[in-house]
């Protein structure tokens, strides 16, 4: 079904959708030796998600390989030279001391949330629904039992610490992953980025509230397969997902929205010349890095069909 990975998606990276920053923030080089066996793997990690959801037949198994692996092609192809670009123009901003504006930043990140959004549309489980009409009692069971049992486990890590202890911790992983790409925060950064932490409303348990509501919203619509509208109904329901806080309360996640702004700018002029050299080199090197993985040849073979995925533009590649 797929509903549990893309629980997963959303609670690790809600602003970050794509795997290519994943790997932007957690590889330790930019080396294609290195980024693009990672890269080529991501559609392994989808089907061991995938698998891990039901006991599927062999029809419902080739459904999903069509899908993930024109997900991946139409990744590849179509959108990694975006990311490339985005990269090339952030390398090229931050080279140069006092260039960026607040207007830049914005820019950035409105750019990063278009990407993001393009992920969803074309994510394989909106692909999928008419997969999901062949699920059985048994599959639709033990993928709602699996579903609470990931939720209950998330909840009960974040409930295990205090605010202050969140906090701390994220600020750790953060400085800790900038670090293993050879970029260490100053005392000042690493108190910016605390405040800001501190300033951020906390809309975690809203979250699971709504997401409590929304999975057995889902799991309702998903056992009446007869329904003549089910398909409809079920990609409805699953792309709620996407902005539960967004659409239950607008403001404070519009405030949290616009206070990262703030602090990318206020991080981007706190840089000093060496972590400017530092930071515009590994930049670019990584935008060729993904340029040079957009270009390798997949091993999967597209059927351009319009029911598998989404299809790559060929005019905007060339």
């Amino acid at each position: 079904m797929g509903t549990q990975g893309t629980q997963r998606n959303v609670n690790r990276t809600k602003a970050i959708a794509s795997a290519v920053l994943l790997i932007f923030i957690t590889g330790c080089t930019n080396s294609k030796l290195v980024i693009a066996p990672l890269y080529n793997r991501l559609d392994d990690q989808m089907r061991g998600e995938f698998h891990k959801l039901a006991q599927w037949n062999d029809k419902q198994i080739e459904h999903f390989e069509l899908r993930v692996g024109t997900f991946h092609v139409w990744h590849r192809q179509q959108e990694l030279p975006k990311y490339a670009a985005l990269l090339n123009e952030i390398q090229a901003s931050i080279a140069v001391r006092d260039k960026t504006t607040q207007k830049d930043i914005n820019s950035w990140v409105d750019t990063a949330e278009s990407f993001t959004q393009v992920v969803r549309t074309c994510h394989p489980v909106n692909f999928s629904y008419d997969l999901m009409r062949t699920l059985n009692d048994e599959q639709i069971n033990f993928i709602e039992r699996r579903f609470a049992r990931e939720r209950k486990k998330n909840f009960d890590r974040y409930k295990s610490k205090t605010p202050e202890q969140r906090r701390a911790d994220r600020v750790e992983n953060v400085v800790k992953w900038a670090g293993r790409i050879g970029f260490d925060f100053n005392n000042t950064q690493k108190q910016m980025l605390d405040d800001t932490m501190a300033k951020q409303i906390s809309l975690r348990k809203q979250y699971y509230a709504l997401v409590e509501v929304w999975a057995k919203d889902l799991f309702v619509i998903a056992r009446q397969q007869k329904a003549p509208d089910y398909e409809q109904r079920m990609s409805a329901q699953v792309n709620k997902l996407w902005t539960l806080l967004e659409q239950a309360h607008n403001e404070q996640w519009n405030a949290n929205r616009q206070l990262w702004r703030g602090f990318g700018y206020k991080f981007e002029q706190s840089l000093s010349h060496d972590q400017r050299v530092h930071a515009s080199n590994w930049i670019e090197k990584m935008a060729d890095t993904i340029q040079a993985i957009s270009n390798d040849k997949p091993s999967f073979k597209v059927q351009n069909n319009p029911a598998h995925g989404c299809a790559v533009d060929n005019t905007v590649n060339g």
